[in-house]
């Protein structure tokens, strides 16, 4: 029964026209505890939405390796580190880019590259892709392409997100209560256009 109600209001969300749609989008990345003022280091202002550029940033926590070394010396003086104990993880504060796609279209691999470009250029090499049609299948290929390198992609679809059924590997959002805070947004955008 929920999935209904979730896909229905993605339906409603995906008419919306381009403005509505921004603001929609804006209400998501602050709901996530982001800022979703898109932010380019020196480059003109986006010509539109549809690009695959960064739409805002969010705080998330990833796993950052923490390797315990010594340093031995040897018999001329010189030094080399040398592991002492086995590789542990640790949470880490760090900005992902986001970038939010409400359309019937999906998700195509050259706006998979276009924002992985982006987010090298702004020095991340973690980003959240929401999309309310979820992506084709090259670039579910591209993403994971990436993924298998230097970056942390996570796709979410939209309808997922609105449920509060979130599911990113390698990416852990700082916002508490994150079904909350959507519900809240949502409810506040609503009674905001009656």
């Amino acid at each position: 029964m929920m999935g209904k109600l979730q896909k229905k209001l993605v339906e409603n969300l995906i008419s919306r026209n381009p403005t509505e749609k921004r603001e929609i989008g804006n209400r998501i990345v602050r709901a996530l505890g982001g800022d979703p003022t898109p932010q380019a280091t020196g480059l003109p202002r986006r010509r539109g939405t549809g690009d695959g550029g960064i739409d805002g940033r969010i705080p998330i926590l990833i796993r950052q390796r923490v390797i315990t070394e010594k340093l031995k010396r040897k018999s001329d003086g010189s030094q080399f580190p040398v592991s002492i104990a086995k590789s542990e993880f640790e949470s880490v504060e760090a900005q992902a880019g986001f970038n939010i796609k409400i359309e019937r279209d999906c998700f195509k691999r050259d706006a998979i590259n276009a924002f992985v470009e982006n987010l090298r250029r702004e020095g991340m090499f973690a980003g959240v892709i929401v999309t309310a049609s979820g992506l084709c299948p090259d670039a579910e290929s591209e993403l994971q392409r990436h993924n298998n390198n230097d970056m942390d992609l996570c796709h979410i679809l939209l309808e997922d997100l609105l449920s509060g059924n979130i599911s990113c590997k390698e990416i852990e959002f700082v916002v508490g209560d994150l079904v909350e805070q959507l519900r809240v947004s949502l409810r506040e955008y609503i009674t905001s256009e009656i």
